[in-house]
């Protein structure tokens, strides 16, 4: 399996954890071609990764030579390479993907030109034949040698520099690409050309003239670079999330459109800068005057309008990159998240969790650590090193009972927030929170009515049918009222890509009050709570409800663990739960994702800054 090949770096991007689940589902047990280099190895890869490990049936057909593929690639189920002269012999593909020299420098203009007109028109013959959605890769180069200060969009063009006796990469990428354009005028397959920034990306073989500035900032030696005009950079995982896009008809047909990293135009200086910031004195780069890259800053607005965003930023990407040169990384997480005020959060965390023990004992109520902080607990006996809030959950009798004595037991400067204690608030679940902080994340920052402090999350697991066909029904109504709720309270409407399902909780969103469909989201939850001899359990209120149900008596028996130095509550039968909400939960998220759980718009933490 290629999982038991990849290092963290590679499986990071392999994961491909910033594309959505939804996108990622469409290629589900499609057949898709791969050509190029680096980036094309790479993309086998993540398309070989999310076979095995999300059983998407993916099957890759690698164009070309796999000398360099780790062999766990090419003898994986889902993968075959062929030669160029024996595409003809492929009787069905879906898409083909091709990488040319997009990252890749050019070794001899004319041999590499000749091997890219003969792959170029093979792929073009395929494409044309099987009716394949194809995808071209290219990079800034393509625009020539940008002016200083200038960004680019995609019909905007730099002069191309260079002698009558010497070419250069920009003009090998212009002829990649004109060629496709004209196959695609006769063969009348469907085309969209991405052009990329300077693609990072940590352990994927891709090189940069950054690299030397990488090494050195996890070495701590000293390196000289040259600060020229803006480039614009991104990592490898937002190029397969715009490749991704493309396929699934996210992007249109015939376009050219400019794929870069999230806040990612900058100079060598400001690279210089940010990886200062990040790793202090470590960092020793002289900046010199000079000549650099010979690429173009690109404008990235048209592929973003068409719902294409990017993910990660150059903090990250470079951070990334430069932990894969460290000798030694250990409990890996990207060391800038939260602005430095993780560790702050986290005690405030640890203070909320010994108040709600310290008022659970007293009134006798059960509960456990609940989510990721459950997760933190049996995996790090403490937070996960990343995570920014806590869990706990309960079952519905002790929920209603902490509900009912909480703000008369709690300290002050905590609030107990639930739909009754706050009337603008319509979380499905309740809440704790902190006075006088500030922790808003995208679906938290534009409700100004309701307090946005630091959190503490409050869940309930309820009781369902015993039936398999009762527990389905209860589970759709689940998500169907919840859909009322949050689709009014945010003001966005339903796209769960079926037209006919969206376009009914739409109607329904329209048509009921926002408190009466927070009535019924409360009530669909609750439907079983008096049910005697419940075989079943769900959490109606939390993500894992996609999970569906488990089995009630994983939540009978409560024993204690250590988390950061108490012994709090968890289930006896832990492992059973966590295998259930996560699978291998021993295994660490993808490092791109260790930013904490949450993007956090707003953050104040008040006079618990040096808690």
């Amino acid at each position: 399996m290629i999982k038991t090949k990849l290092n963290e770096f590679e499986a990071d991007w392999a994961a491909m954890p910033q594309i959505e689940k939804e996108q990622l589902q469409k290629l589900n047990n499609k057949t898709i071609i791969v050509s190029g280099h680096n980036l094309a190895r790479c993309l086998c890869y993540a398309l070989i990764y999310q076979s095995e490990q999300k059983k998407r049936g993916i099957k890759v057909i690698y164009a070309g030579d796999c000398k360099d593929f780790y062999p766990e690639c090419t003898g994986s189920e889902f993968f075959t390479s062929v030669g160029f002269d024996a595409l003809s012999e492929i009787k069905q593909a879906d898409y083909i993907v091709h990488t040319g020299f997009c990252g890749e420098k050019s070794e001899s203009f004319c041999s590499d030109f000749a091997e890219e007109v003969r792959c170029v028109n093979a792929l073009a013959q395929t494409a044309s034949r099987l009716n394949a959605k194809t995808v071209l890769l290219s990079d800034s180069r393509v625009y020539g040698n940008g002016r200083p200060n200038r960004v680019y969009a995609e019909n905007e063009y730099a002069p191309i520099e260079n002698t009558d006796t010497d070419f250069s990469d920009n003009q090998l990428l212009r002829v990649i690409e004109c060629l496709w354009s004209c196959c695609r005028k006769d063969g009348g397959f469907s085309l969209t050309t991405l052009r990329t920034g300077i693609v990072l990306g940590a352990c994927s073989g891709l090189s940069t003239f950054i690299d030397d500035m990488l090494k050195a900032a996890a070495n701590g030696v000293p390196c000289s670079a040259v600060n020229g005009k803006k480039l614009s950079f991104v990592y490898i995982t937002d190029v397969f999330r715009a490749v991704v896009y493309a396929l699934n008809g996210g992007l249109r047909d015939g376009q050219t459109y400019n794929v870069t990293g999230k806040g990612c135009t900058v100079s060598t200086g400001m690279i210089a800068a940010i990886l200062h910031d990040v790793y202090g004195d470590k960092v020793k780069i002289t900046l010199k005057e000079g000549a650099d890259e010979n690429a173009c800053a690109l404008s990235n607005g048209k592929i973003v309008n068409e719902g294409c965003a990017p993910a990660i930023g150059l903090d990250a990407a470079l951070e990334l990159c430069v932990m894969s040169y460290m000798s030694d990384v250990t409990d890996f997480q990207l060391p800038n998240t939260h602005d430095g005020r993780l560790e702050a959060i986290q005690k405030m965390q640890l203070a909320y969790l010994l108040e709600v023990d310290r008022i659970c004992k007293k009134h006798n109520i059960k509960y456990f650590l609940g989510g990721g902080t459950l997760l933190g607990a049996i995996r790090h006996n403490g937070f996960i090193p990343w995570d920014d809030d806590s869990d706990i959950m309960m079952l519905r009798e002790d929920y209603d009972r902490f509900a009912e004595i909480a703000q008369s037991e709690l300290p002050p400067g905590m609030t107990f927030q639930s739909g009754k204690t706050d009337r603008n608030c319509f979380y499905e679940f309740n809440k704790l929170r902190v006075e006088n902080t500030v922790f808003a994340t995208e679906l938290a920052k534009n409700h100004t009515d309701i307090n946005v402090g630091i959190a503490f999350d409050i869940f309930c697991h309820d009781k369902t049918a015993n039936s398999a066909f009762g527990r389905k029904i209860h589970l759709a109504l689940t998500l169907f009222t919840r859909a009322l709720v949050l689709n009014k309270w945010n003001r966005r409407k339903v796209d769960n890509g079926s037209r006919l399902q969206s376009a009914v909780t739409n109607f329904f969103v329209k048509l009921f009050p926002l408190r009466f469909s927070y009535f019924l989201m409360n009530h669909t939850i609750s439907f079983f709570k008096h049910k005697k001899n419940a075989k079943y359990l769900y959490d109606g209120m939390g993500r894992n409800v996609y999970n569906g149900c488990f089995e009630a008596g994983i939540l009978d028996e409560v024993t204690t663990h250590s988390f950061e130095g108490c012994q709090l509550p968890v289930p006896k039968r832990y492992d059973e739960y966590l295998t259930f909400l996560y699978g291998d939960y021993m295994e660490k998220a993808p490092l791109s994702t260790r930013l904490g759980c949450h993007e956090i718009l707003l953050c104040d933490i008040g006079k618990y800054d040096n808690i």
